[in-house]
């Protein structure tokens, strides 16, 4: 059966310097983990200052998600994802305005997609995507965390699956242990 345990690292670095140290890629999972050893090593030593904290969790983390099916939206119409309100317009002029053509439900979806992965809130909470005009919202943050994110519609154009995120499992179980380094 899977864990998880789950790493914070609070530095007193920058973000890209960070970067620069870790050399983060996916297709470079031991150069990254020899990066990230060698970065504990220089907290633990002094190097570098930070705090970390650790969780463990009794299950791998799976992602909450929900959909939304969009079936001949028009101009006005809206979705909430939490406290933000996108509204589908014909002339969109800001960051939660969605356009909206009426020629299909999949141009519609895409275009409302497009606005909520951009939105510079909502798109680090969750992932959307669309097929055939059903857009699919995915947690960015894998576990139980997932299943607070509320979503929906007030018009009978638009229909959410549940009012939350569901499905949303596994991550951290307690709470963090901090360990302070280098100072």
């Amino acid at each position: 059966m899977a864990s998880s345990i789950v790493l914070t690292i609070q530095s007193d670095e920058t973000q890209a310097f960070n970067k620069q140290i870790l050399q983060l890629s996916s297709t470079q999972n031991k150069e990254m983990a020899r990066n990230l050893s060698s970065l504990f090593k220089a907290m633990s030593g002094g190097a570098h200052r930070a705090t970390v904290d650790v969780q463990t969790g009794s299950a791998a983390p799976v992602a909450a998600s929900g959909t939304l099916t969009l079936v001949s939206v028009i101009a006005t119409d809206v979705i909430t994802i939490g406290p933000v309100t996108f509204t589908f317009t014909s002339s969109p002029s800001v960051e939660t305005d969605i356009e909206v053509d009426g020629a299909t439900d999949t141009d519609d979806a895409a275009a409302a997609v497009a606005a909520i992965n951009l939105h510079s809130t909502v798109g680090q909470v969750v992932l959307a995507t669309n097929v055939a005009g059903v857009i699919t919202l995915t947690a960015l943050q894998e576990g139980v965390v997932g299943n607070f994110v509320s979503y929906g519609s007030v018009d009978s154009t638009i229909t959410a699956a549940a009012a939350n995120l569901t499905s949303g499992a596994g991550g951290v179980t307690e709470a963090a242990t901090t360990a302070n380094l280098g100072l």
